[in-house]
């Protein structure tokens, strides 16, 4: 009876380590994978706390610099007087280099949109040319070196003229109070 009873121990602790053994493994592997993903996400936010700090200390410098001639581009964008005549003839010289003629241009201050720091000229402007024209006029708008919002473009067709198109433009331009 005792071989029997020995038998029978071993034949349980068998089945036991039997079905604890994939358990056992599969653990192990589940804390190894766990050790290697935690080593690879440490390496992963070293790497992205370097970048953050080179993109910090590239955002402090160029906001030095920035900061420094700030006054000056502004008076540049946005003049300090609203100088309607510098505005219109500046627009006129646009338009012929572009090939358009402009043959109305009504400006306006807006009461309407009152900032604490600028103000603002409503721009009406009545262009006659081809689409090829209106192109380059706007072109040479986006590169002035005054700040212009142009709000609404409308076309329509010159009958006078075949081929060549009315466009009325509404900007917007700004100056300091």
């Amino acid at each position: 009876m005792t071989s029997g009873k020995r038998i029978f121990g071993a034949f349980v602790i068998a089945i036991a380590l039997f079905f604890m053994w994939p358990g056992v493994i599969g653990e192990w592997q589940y804390v190894s994978a766990l050790r290697d993903a935690v080593a690879e996400r440490t390496d992963l936010l070293s790497q992205r706390t370097t970048i953050l700090a080179t993109v910090s200390s590239a955002y402090a410098d160029y906001q030095s610099k920035i900061s420094a001639a700030d006054g000056i581009k502004f008076a540049e964008l946005v003049p300090v007087k609203k100088d309607t005549a510098e505005l219109v003839s500046a627009l006129q010289d646009m338009a012929t280099t572009a090939g358009a003629q402009l043959t109305e241009a009504d400006v306006a201050v807006d009461q309407s949109k009152s900032a604490a720091q600028y103000q603002t000229l409503k721009l009406s402007l009545q262009l006659n040319g081809t689409y090829g024209s209106l192109r380059q006029f706007l072109g040479a708008v986006e590169q002035y070196v005054r700040v212009l919002n142009v709000d609404s473009i409308q076309a329509s067709v010159d009958t006078r003229n075949p081929g060549q198109l009315n466009f009325t433009i509404l900007a917007d331009a700004y100056f300091l109070k």
